[in-house]
């Protein structure tokens, strides 16, 4: 008997679950035909997958039947398996009249980093208060053969940024493509201050490419723009142009800054500043040094300190001492140790130096480094650089002793007794 009833409470159940699985599809409508960029779909059918293109804007025109008058009627598209979600387009809510067919515009817009040569279902469904009706559809998505996209715009020390100062930018870039990318440009500009500057990447190659050796996404070295000291406070545009493919293609970001007025205490402390060198060639993993000198010319003691920005990508920095106090009419020097990394990428690198004298900001120098590959010849020129250091000291203290010893001669006069052996004939 227990066995009886278990069947019977089965039964019911399946049979439930059919009247409701049943009663979801709609009587009233049904979709009659799928365009897809206006290629004609065939419901579950992978002998006519329509082949798309990521990072586009895919047209989706349905047509829906009606067989009897429906309000509140709308249509989805969507598709599945993109680690991100769904990606999906709803129509606006409209009526359909009995025995007519109303063709429904949607479109689909493909993520740009889209996993490419795969197939995917794109579900079609057509659905009112109570009923729906869906279909599958499948479409292959292949990577254009040229596309560069926008990773990251990073501006440094931040957005905002004082009129008569330096802004900084990196951007990186990726290549979502199925070709290399050569000789990639890299302008970062504010039009409305009539500023720009630019970078170039030498290589990108595909994300699916087999050399794991090669890099399918870099980013440029900074990209330097001075703010004009008449610059008026406000938003500005920061427009990242991207070219490629010989200048054919471009891809382009926006992005927003903030200006504030010119910083006027700047000046209140009375120090000149100079530099042995604003350039300088530096090698792999070889310390170089800018020395600055500090000349106080006012009436206080002032406590100067030096923040370098602009190497974090490429090389470090130490600079000795942290801190450095100068009174007044007296002067001294802050030295900033710069190394650049062992696999710092070689070329003209440019960072700041933002000077700073009891907290306010004196000055913000625009330094450059010129990296370069350390050979053999690095180390030989270093030991001669030592060595003609060593031998202009011997020669000073030399040049030191022969003065003294001449000065001192005068000073004891003829007839004095020496130490000398006299011989007699």
């Amino acid at each position: 008997m227990k066995k009886f009833g278990v069947m019977i409470a089965l039964l019911f159940g399946l049979l439930f679950s059919s009247i409701t699985v049943n009663a979801a599809v709609s009587n009233d409508y049904f979709i009659e035909r799928v365009d897809i960029e206006g290629t004609f779909s065939f419901p579950n059918d992978y002998f006519r997958t329509v082949t798309v293109e990521r990072g586009e804007a895919v047209p989706i025109d349905v047509w829906v039947k009606a067989l009897n008058n429906v309000d509140n009627v709308r249509v989805e598209v969507s598709l599945k398996g993109y680690e991100r979600g769904t990606i999906s387009y709803t129509s606006d809510i409209f009526e359909l009249d009995a025995n007519v067919v109303k063709k429904v515009p949607l479109v689909l817009n493909l993520p740009e980093d889209l996993d490419a040569s795969e197939t995917y279902t794109l579900t079609v469904e057509v659905s009112d208060k109570h009923n729906s009706f869906a279909q599958e559809h499948f479409i292959r998505i292949k990577e254009k053969r040229h596309l560069l996209n926008v990773l990251d715009v990073i501006f440094r020390p931040s957005s905002d940024v004082e009129a008569g100062r330096f802004l900084r930018t990196v951007v990186r870039v990726e290549n979502l493509g199925a070709k290399t990318e050569e000789d990639i440009r890299v302008s970062v500009s504010i039009p409305e201050l009539g500023v720009s500057t630019r970078d170039f990447i030498d290589e990108l190659v595909p994300e699916n490419d087999e050399n794991d050796d090669e890099e399918n996404s870099l980013s440029t070295n900074e990209l330097v723009l001075q703010i004009p000291r008449d610059a008026k406070e406000g938003d500005y545009e920061v427009r990242v142009d991207v070219e490629f493919n010989r200048g054919s293609d471009i891809t382009t970001v926006k992005r927003f800054v903030h200006v504030s007025g010119e910083d006027v205490t700047s000046d209140a402390t009375q120090t000149i500043i100079s530099l042995d060198s604003t350039s300088k060639s530096l090698f792999q993993g070889e310390e170089e040094i800018y020395r600055l000198t500090f000349a106080n010319l006012g009436d206080k003691r002032n406590l100067y300190n030096v923040e370098v920005l602009g190497t974090e990508t490429w090389g470090g920095v130490v600079v000795e001492p942290g801190f450095l106090s100068v009174g007044p009419s007296e002067s001294g020097d802050l030295l900033v140790k710069v190394t650049p990394k062992e696999d710092a990428a070689l070329g003209s690198k440019v960072f700041t130096a933002r000077v700073m004298a009891d907290n306010k900001l004196v000055k913000e120098i625009n330094l450059n480094a010129n990296v370069s590959e350390r050979t053999s010849f690095t180390g030989l020129r270093k030991t001669l650089e030592v060595l003609f250091a060593v031998l202009v000291i011997v020669l000073v203290v030399l040049a030191l002793i022969i003065a003294f010893r001449k000065v001192r001669g005068r000073e004891e006069g003829p007839g004095v007794e020496t130490n000398s052996e006299q011989t007699y004939y």
